[in-house]
């Protein structure tokens, strides 16, 4: 772990270092280059220096274990390692300017050489008033290369980049620093060192949470930190100032890590002041919070109800109304979990899906989400600054019967005045799907509702899997050699209403979903099995659905024609088979089928290769394209195993917070040796025989024949043309994985008796095809 030019590699040492001389190559070619240099203005002399890293100010009361510095006075190494890397100082840059501020000498760069306590000798010009500045911890000797900081103006306001994915200080690292003095340098300041006070570049942020018993159920899995600066000053602006100014570029920094109650965690970061408000009421300040101000979020998966939640902190110096996170200060923040009751300032994590279960509340935030799977930017879609992508309001597109209710009142389902979205479950459990309009009524965004009482979303529940390795020569099978951890699996279909087998398909059965797309459609939910043959997508096999005021949805058709009912079926053009058209209907099922049978396997009869993405993409799931690929093995003349799969999640993404579409090479350890098997002695499921009236397999997920186990149903798939047919046969689940020419890689089942972790057929593998999908965490874990 490191943070490139911000924390790096460090030697410990005391507060008061010697210094080597000065680097003879960096500028000029001649060996007395430190004597005078390109754009030195005056001859130098050796000058002693002697610098001090000056204690943060403490925001916050001290944390079990935090570091508070020691006192300059001190001239030993701190005992605590962490302490020491924060004080560290492994190398510095000199710049020296005039009383008018223009630059007298050429900036110079020294190593730490070792830690004697008394004269560091640097290069300066003498008798001159002038002001010195030291940058330390660059660990970089050509960092003041090619940059104008030929004046105090440009160099004070320069703002140096700060892009790091990992905000951490682990062992060996240490922090920027940077400070300033006015001296007149005399040659008889050798016997007086001229004294530097340091001060750190960025804040750092100190927390931890402390579950009561009351809320014992509640797991942090993961910390998110919003509207950290992308820069930060050489020299702190005035402290009445906000800073950053204007449209600042901010960031988003996820790090995985699942914490335990009273465990501290530390970060570092860029100072974001954005100032005060006249707030008095903690539970409000987040409501009260300006733009672009900083906060840290907890990710933190409920036991109890199985969702997943935001609780979030913002930072400043106090809690209810200050919002300045300020360089050279340490804030401490403890997060006492007193119960699971949550107010304004617990969300529901951000994602396309939200779990819950029946009589339940949750409120999410629909303008932010960190997803960067394949590229895709959530602001460009869903933006306050854009009246096009602004939500003007939030209704029920469709429900199952009770999975909300009547919402004519928006009392049930609405936006409130800080933006959030607040949705109320009902009695039953199933599905729905809320849409977000803008001003003059076009959908910007939409997300799924899946209320279930059996928690498939909670993390702490994912199921371990484990699968072959494999590389270009093949797969290296065998009973034993499942040593390869994959994503670990939920247990349940995205969707379903229960995970049971005993249920027999119908409450197992989840939502379906055409490739790369977020929305979810229904399946017939009514049609337990279904083995040949189409059946309707009507009312009678998918079962009545209600709108917003609870009124059912008119649903007549087979599914595969275009009209004006809700779900409706159209045929791909470059217009429709884009992300602008599938966002504002989110409904509508695109079809690539010119004429006649919807299942049909020949790809003349076809438009666009099968895909309902016009001209085809390979990223909307998150992976990256075919031809990128740097594992491919041939498997069959038309089958192949790649490794383009997602290991980011992307804003298309189905899956709640916490789960995504699995990659192509999942699903490998379901069979004996990797391949495609048509008998259950090469299936590693509990069933030596007809599984038809399972509706699907029970799928060992760990070793060879025995061990845990995971139920799949084969629930069945709306073909290319929108008709649905084969529930309790097939099941066609998706990946994240592109294959070439349009299609996907498909893991099928086919009760009884035949699994294919490489779906073969045509009719199977377009990427129109809507088929169930099986998350998997979104992190690899150890």
């Amino acid at each position: 772990m490191r943070l490139t030019n911000h924390l790096a590699k460090i030697v410990l040492g005391a507060l008061v270092l010697a210094l080597s001389s000065c680097s003879d190559d960096r500028f000029a070619d001649n060996a007395d280059a430190c004597m005078v240099l390109p754009g030195d203005r005056a001859a130098t002399i050796e000058v002693p220096l002697r610098l001090h890293a000056d204690a943060p100010s403490v925001i916050g009361k001290p944390l079990v274990n935090d570091i508070v510095s020691r006192a300059d006075g001190d001239a030993g190494t701190p005992a605590d390692p962490e302490q020491a890397a924060e004080e560290a100082i492994k190398n510095i840059w000199v710049f020296q300017f005039d009383s008018i501020g223009n630059q007298l000498i050429a900036p110079r760069y020294y190593e730490v050489a070792s830690t004697e306590i008394r004269k560091l000798n640097i290069r300066l010009a003498e008798g001159e008033d002038s002001y010195v500045y030291v940058l330390a911890n660059t660990c970089d000797p050509d960092w003041a290369k090619g940059k104008d900081l030929s004046t105090v103006e440009k160099f004070v306001g320069y703002e140096y980049p700060f892009t790091e994915d990992n905000v951490e200080m682990g062992k060996d690292e240490y922090l920027l620093m940077e400070g300033n003095v006015k001296e007149t340098i005399r040659k008889e300041t050798d016997l007086l060192p001229i004294d530097i006070h340091l001060t750190r570049m960025m804040a750092k942020i100190s927390f931890k949470y402390v579950t009561a018993e009351a809320a014992k159920n509640l797991i942090v899995t993961r910390v998110i930190i919003h509207n950290m600066p992308e820069k930060m000053r050489m020299e702190e602006t005035p402290i009445e100032e906000n800073y950053p100014t204007g449209d600042f570029a901010t960031r988003s920094v996820t790090i995985d890590k699942k914490l335990a109650s009273g465990e501290l965690y530390t970060f570092y970061m860029p100072a974001n002041r954005r100032g005060e408000t006249a707030n008095t009421d903690a539970s409000l300040k987040n409501n009260e919070a300006p733009d672009k101000a900083l906060y840290v979020q907890l990710f933190v998966t409920s036991r109890t109800n199985g969702s997943n939640f935001l609780y979030t902190i913002y930072l400043g110096a106090n809690d209810t109304n200050d919002y300045n996170v300020c360089r050279n200060h340490n804030y401490n923040i403890t997060l006492n979990l007193k119960s699971e009751n949550r107010d304004d300032r617990v969300l529901a994590a951000p994602a396309n899906c939200f779990v819950m279960n029946t009589g339940n509340e949750i409120m999410f935030d629909p303008y932010t989400r960190t997803e960067t799977g394949g590229g895709f930017k959530y602001s460009d879609f869903v933006n306050k600054s854009d009246p096009k992508k602004k939500i003007a309001k939030v209704k029920i597109l469709w429900q199952e019967a009770g999975v909300i209710g009547n919402n004519k009142d928006y009392d049930k389902v609405y936006i409130d005045d800080y933006s959030r979205i607040h949705v109320k479950s009902g009695t039953s459990v199933g599905n729905a799907l809320i849409a977000a309009y803008n001003s003059v009524d076009t959908i910007v965004w939409s997300w799924h509702i899946w209320i279930n009482n059996e928690s498939p979303a909670n993390l702490d529940e994912a199921v371990p899997y484990y699968t072959f390795e494999w590389d270009s020569s093949g797969i290296k099978a065998g009973d034993d050699k499942r040593t390869v951890k994959g994503r670990s699996l939920m247990k349940c279909n995205l969707g379903a209403k229960s995970a049971d087998p005993e249920s027999y398909g119908l409450s197992t059965y989840g939502t379906v979903y055409q490739w790369g797309r977020k929305d979810p459609f229904p399946l017939g939910w009514k049609v337990d099995y279904y083995p040949s043959g189409y059946y309707a997508y009507n009312s009678s096999n998918i079962g009545t659905l209600y709108d917003n005021e609870y009124n059912p949805i008119k649903m007549t058709t087979d599914g595969g024609v275009s009209t004006t009912e809700l779900f409706s079926t159209e045929k791909v053009t470059r217009e429709i088979g884009s992300i602008k058209y599938v966002t504002e209907h989110p409904t509508h099922f695109i079809s690539t089928v010119k004429a006649g049978d919807s299942y049909n396997t020949s790809p003349a009869n076809h438009i666009n290769d099968a895909d309902w993405y016009w001209e085809h993409n390979d990223l909307l799931w998150g992976g990256t394209s075919y031809d990128s690929a740097e594992k491919k093995y041939t498997v069959s003349s038309n089958i192949e195993l790649t490794d383009n799969g997602a290991k980011e999640k992307s804003i298309f993404d189905p899956c709640p917070a916490g789960w995504m579409v699995p990659p192509g090479d999942m699903w490998l350890g379901f069979t004996k040796n990797g391949l495609n098997a048509s008998s259950y002695s090469n299936i590693n499921s509990m069933h030596s025989g007809d599984n038809t009236s399972y509706r699907g397999f029970r799928m060992y997920v760990q070793e060879w024949g025995k061990g845990k186990w995971v139920y799949f149903p084969s629930q069945g798939l709306r073909t290319m043309g929108g008709k649905p047919w084969r529930n309790g046969m097939c099941g066609n689940y998706h990946t994240s994985t592109a294959s070439k020419g349009g299609r996907v890689n498909i893991l099928h089942l086919h009760t009884p008796g035949s699994l294919a972790p490489f779906e073969t057929d045509y009719g199977y593998t377009g990427r129109a095809v809507g088929g169930p999908v099986r998350c998997v965490r979104d992190v690899d874990e150890e």
